[in-house]
This record gives structure tokens, C-alpha cells and sequence, in this order.
């Protein structure tokens, strides 16, 4: 797209057609003119933008989302066929201990103790349930969505009122339904476009990604052919970050039961159900976990090494080791193979971040625990930043 003209560029532009126009010197009508193209110029420069905002709400890598005026979330009904995916609540079964003929009343609250996965959290009990004296089980869930509400098996809750006949901690004994985030919309952004760039084949690489992206929480999947066994598929998954159980992308058991499950039926329940199918009936399917590759970095003789600056450098290199990812022929472009993570590339994300009189003068990058100048991630490998020292 042609730059945008700044407002005194469109102010002398058009002073100067006024002139040329009405055969003016620069001294006639001066205080007119300049008001004139003023006022003029201000108003093109809002056509400007407005052009510029069309331009860019187009295409689904430039869109804006629909709470800032932009067309993403159309443009992801049409190829996707839905909205982003909201977050999701937490359902969970919990013990509770007390004396038969007991009431917990609908609406009554618990909150997660410190020793659990995610403390202080609120849950709420629906419907009303009366203690029978053995095997008390009731069914709560999250007041809000997201991976913050989610909670272990054995945790503990706090009932936040008292309750007659009844003990006041509860603990966990099911996990009905794990919340989840609400979806990332640049990861949503990526999948409108994988959409259009991918061509659905049957049972291809690229069909196990189209149809893993139905599944909540899931950033990117790998699938393979497993070695000497031609008929089985290891898909392996990568969940975003809010959604993963460490924060670097390792997905949980009931993620890859999801993606298992969308790979095997189109969750969209509005078709026929005889489109629905899509495992290719010759394929054994396994969903299994990316495994997370630890990379260290050592940077010596940092000039300026104040908090602010070391946390740049981390982000900068957490940000750019998130696009190293594993090359599928046949599902990933050529064009965007990024598998390998060199050391220089490293050093450079951690120098954009410096101002032109702060410098380093020595940088170690470790994968694994192994000093290395390049390392290429196959499989169901990614990397993540464990440590940075300076």
C-alpha cells in the first residue's frame, strides 16, 4: 500500500495547487490559503486512514478485531466457520463430609485453599443437595473461565459460610470438565489463514492441523507417520500458553482427548451426520505431547544490565523461540520453515531490544544442556527459554 501522506505534506500539496490553480503569488491571500488548506488537509488525512483501515480489513493477517472496528472475526466465520472461542468454565465433583439429612444450599461458595493448583479461586455449588452420610458428591464449577480456575485431584476447597451438620473443606475426587482460555487471537488469526493456505486432502498432514484447530486450547499440532508402522498417525500437540499445564505449551490429558475427538467427528453437529466423519478409515490415530527442549542462554559483559533491560532481552528471545517449530512437508509452507534455532539469530532478537550505547560482550546459547551454534527440532520437540544469566 502507498505510504500515508502526513497532514503538512497534504497542507503544502494542496497550497501549492491553489496557487498554481489561481495564478497566486505566496504573499496573496496568505491568511486565507493556509486556513483553507488546513482544514482541507485534516479532513483528506481521515480519508487517508479510513482507505488504509479498509485496506487492512481485507485480509486476515492485517484485520482488526471486531471490538476495534475490524473484520477478523468475519473473516474467521467464513473460513472457520465460527467466532473465537470464549473461555470455558471448570466442572468439577467434590467429597463432602457431614451428617445425613445436611443441606447445601444452591448458590453456596468454595474457595480453593493455598495448597492447591490454583488458590483463592471461587466455586459455586448449582443445585441443592442434602448429605446422605456416605459418599457425599457434589458437582461444582468455576465461577469464571480460564486455566486459572482449574484445580488437581485432592485439592481442597474452603466453604465460605458455615453450614450445619457439615464439614467445611471439600476435596476434589473428579475433574468433569478442565476450563480453558479464551482463545488466543493471534492464534486465531493463524488459523484463518492456515485455512485459506491449506487445501483439505482426505487424510493428509494438512487435514489432521484443519481438523485439530476445532479443539479448544491447541496453538499448532505435528503429524507423522510412525516409523515402521505405516498405518499409524502420532499427532503430536502443542497447546497455547495460557491453556498448557507448564506455560511453555505442553497440553493436558484432556486436551489430546479433545483433539483425538475432533479428528474422529466433526464436532460441527449442524451437518449431516455422514459429513461428519474424518479419520480415514485405514488410520490408527494417537495424540500424544510435545516434548519441551530446555534452552539456556549466558550473556557476559552486559554494559547496562538494569531489570528493565534484562527482562526486554528475555522477552524478545521467548517471542522468537515460540516461532521455532518443527517443518511438516506437505502442511507447512516452504516459505515459512523456521525448525531451526541458531545462536547468532538468538544474540540478534537479544540485541534489537539494546539502545545503540549499551552492548554485551559474550553469548552462550545451551540446548538441552549442549552448547550449540544451530540445533534443528524435529518431532514433537519444541524449545523454550529455562534460564537466562548475566
Amino acid at each position: 500500500m502507498r505510504a500515508i501522506p502526513t497532514i503538512q505534506e497534504l497542507q503544502d500539496a494542496l497550497a501549492n495547487d491553489l496557487k498554481s490553480k489561481l495564478n497566486l503569488s505566496s504573499t496573496d491571500l496568505k491568511t486565507v490559503l493556509n486556513a483553507f488548506d488546513t482544514v482541507l488537509a485534516a479532513q483528506f488525512k481521515l480519508v487517508y486512514l479510513y482507505l488504509s483501515d479498509v485496506q487492512n480489513n481485507i485480509f486476515p493477517d492485517t484485520a482488526d478485531t471486531a471490538e476495534n472496528g475490524g473484520t477478523l472475526e468475519q473473516l474467521g466465520l467464513i473460513y472457520l466457520g465460527r467466532y473465537p472461542n470464549p473461555a470455558t468454565i471448570g466442572i468439577f465433583e467434590a467429597e463432602v463430609i457431614g451428617v445425613a439429612g445436611s443441606v447445601l444450599r444452591a448458590g453456596l461458595t468454595f474457595k480453593s485453599n493455598e495448597d492447591s493448583k490454583n488458590p483463592g479461586q471461587v466455586f459455586v455449588l448449582d443445585s441443592e443437595y442434602t448429605l446422605t452420610g456416605t459418599s457425599n458428591i457434589i458437582e461444582i464449577r468455576s465461577i469464571k473461565g480460564g486455566f486459572d480456575y482449574d484445580l488437581n485431584i485432592d485439592d481442597e476447597l474452603t466453604i465460605t459460610e458455615p453450614v450445619l451438620g457439615v464439614e467445611n473443606v471439600v476435596t476434589i475426587t473428579t475433574i468433569l470438565e478442565q476450563p480453558k482460555a479464551s482463545e488466543n487471537i493471534e492464534v486465531y488469526r493463524q488459523l484463518i489463514l492456515d485455512a485459506i493456505q491449506l487445501e483439505p486432502q482426505g487424510g493428509a498432514k494438512t487435514d489432521y492441523r484443519l481438523w485439530s484447530a476445532d479443539a479448544q486450547g491447541v496453538r499448532k499440532v505435528y503429524p507423522y507417520v510412525r516409523d515402521g508402522e505405516a498405518g499409524t498417525v502420532d499427532v503430536y500437540v502443542e497447546a497455547t500458553v495460557d491453556d498448557s499445564t507448564d506455560g511453555n505449551g505442553t497440553p493436558s490429558s484432556q486436551l489430546l482427548d479433545d483433539v483425538l475427538e475432533v479428528i474422529e467427528f466433526d464436532p460441527d453437529d449442524t451437518k449431516p451426520l455422514n459429513e461428519r466423519g474424518r479419520r480415514p478409515i485405514q488410520a490408527n490415530v494417537e495424540t500424544l505431547a510435545i516434548t519441551t527442549i530446555p534452552v539456556d542462554v549466558q550473556i557476559t559483559g552486559l554494559n547496562d544490565s538494569s531489570i528493565s533491560v534484562q527482562n526486554a532481552i528475555i522477552n524478545n528471545m521467548k517471542a522468537h523461540l515460540r516461532d521455532i517449530r518443527p517443518y511438516i512437508s506437505g502442511a507447512d509452507l516452504a516459505r515459512n520453515k523456521n525448525d531451526i534455532l541458531y545462536s547468532a539469530r538468538l544474540q540478534s532478537v537479544s540485541t534489537d531490544v539494546l539502545e545503540s550505547a549499551n552492548f554485551f560482550t559474550g553469548f552462550v546459547m545451551q540446548v538441552d544442556g549442549v552448547t550449540e551454534l544451530s540445533y534443528v527440532f524435529t518431532l514433537g520437540n519444541i524449545p523454550y527459554l529455562r534460564n537466562v544469566t548475566f
